[in-house]
């Protein structure tokens, strides 16, 4: 999303765990994170009724929780109604029909992903400032095995068929270039951060991810170009309208 929400796009709790110090989503187990997360995409509309999701073992590995975590979170979901479980060959899991009404089932989880805007905000701002200053190393020092790192992530994502393939491209394209820059320190931090904001995101629709992948490819192209302005202001884009498109932005 990876790095990176459709119609409305902008793109063309005792005291002492209720706390700041453990507020939104510090204070979830695993299995709420997930359920947080799905509930907020079918919300926004992200996940159409009867649509289907991909495998518990592949929202898993989009999510970054075990595959138990996962299916135990889809399980209550579809307990709830938000989700439907079909069997048999032509069986999967689906967004229903008719969701619940809002603030049942897993409302309290979805109120602490809300709750923590200002740190999504925050964290946005702050992989801009890493993002950016990685371009710019990276437009200057990116070797042939770099850029052949960065095209192979490209082409991952452009045949991504579901959002949780997408997930696992769009992080190897933004480490790839964190990479061509040639700063493990660097490198270090900025990970922490994208790592921590991905724990943000939710599904989105594949059509707009490949829309989002049409910017790693520019952008990829601006640092074969060993065109350092050029890729700043493209990663400054594509960073900055984060703002806008995650949850965060959505919701106003």
């Amino acid at each position: 999303m990876t790095g990176d929400a459709p119609g409305t796009l902008k793109h063309t709790a005792v005291p002492a765990l209720t706390g700041p110090a453990v507020a939104g989503i510090t204070r979830l187990s695993a299995v709420d994170t997930v359920r947080a997360r799905i509930a907020l995409a079918v919300e926004l509309r992200l996940l159409a009724p009867g649509e289907q999701l991909p495998s518990d073992a592949d929202v898993a590995a989009a999510l970054d929780v075990s595959e138990i975590t996962a299916r135990r979170a889809i399980k209550s979901l579809a307990e709830e109604g938000l989700l439907r479980r079909v069997r048999g060959r032509s069986g999967g899991t689906f967004v229903a029909e008719r969701a619940p009404a809002a603030g049942t089932g897993a409302g309290s989880a979805v109120q602490a992903y809300r709750a923590d805007a200002s740190e999504v905000h925050r964290l946005i701002d702050q992989r801009l400032l890493d993002e950016t200053s990685l371009t710019h190393l990276a437009a200057v020092s990116a070797t042939d095995d770099d850029l052949a790192e960065l095209d192979a992530a490209v082409a991952a994502a452009a045949s991504a068929q579901n959002w949780t393939d997408y997930h696992a491209a769009d992080e190897r394209f933004h480490l790839a270039v964190a990479r061509a820059a040639s700063r493990p320190a660097l490198v270090e931090v900025y990970e922490a951060t994208l790592r921590r904001l991905y724990a943000y995101f939710i599904p989105y629709p594949i059509a707009y991810l490949h829309e989002v992948n049409d910017e790693h490819a520019a952008l990829a192209a601006a640092i074969r170009r060993r065109d350092p302005v050029a890729a700043v202001a493209l990663a400054e884009r594509h960073v900055s309208v984060l703002h806008d498109t995650m949850f965060v932005g959505l919701e106003h």
